[in-house]
């Protein structure tokens, strides 16, 4: 299993925004956020420097958005929340998936609050979830899952909103 090395390769590879496909990360698992998506920007190439910006719908409150940063540090990505949610922290790696650049498996390590490892798959949002689906299950080993991680994501299905009742009438 190898792994994206090289910080302007990850730079590179990781820019723009995705879709979380699945997960076992508890944050994403909750039913109330709908459609999460990030978006990685280059805040510094050397020493290589993430800002990550999480948005999700939550029906009850609407458009959210989580920032976080992720700091190169040799081997893996030194990750924090930022905000209120500051205490979370963890570190990741992102899977070499050379056969799609346009699917990646994030996998973070244990932590204070994050009791367990996690996985994530991130996709490009114009991607069908089927279509990423079938092709992480196809090739587990390029995402370096195991079965028993591939077993525990939670596959997230995309939401639309329901359109408010009209109340254009014709009396």
């Amino acid at each position: 299993m190898s792994r994206v090395a090289d910080p302007a390769e990850l730079a590179r590879l990781l820019r723009g925004t995705w879709a979380i496909r699945a997960t076992t990360f508890p944050y994403w698992t909750n039913t109330e956020r709908k459609n999460p998506r990030v978006t990685f920007e280059l805040v510094r190439s050397s020493p290589l420097q993430l800002r990550e910006v999480y948005e999700y719908h939550r029906p009850d409150k609407g458009d959210r958005e989580v920032i976080a940063e992720a700091a190169w540090a040799g081997r893996h990505f030194s990750w924090r929340m930022l905000g209120r949610s500051r205490l979370l922290a963890s570190a990741y790696v992102v899977s070499d998936t050379p056969a799609t650049p346009d699917i990646l498996a994030i996998h973070y390590g244990k932590s204070a609050l994050l009791r367990q490892s996690a996985v994530t798959i991130l996709a490009r949002p114009h991607l069908d979830p089927d279509a990423v689906r079938r092709a992480v299950s196809i090739d587990t080993h390029s995402f370096e899952l195991s079965a028993e991680e591939f077993w525990r994501l939670l596959w997230l299905t995309p939401y639309t909103p329901s359109a408010p009742a009209s109340s254009d009438s014709l009396a």
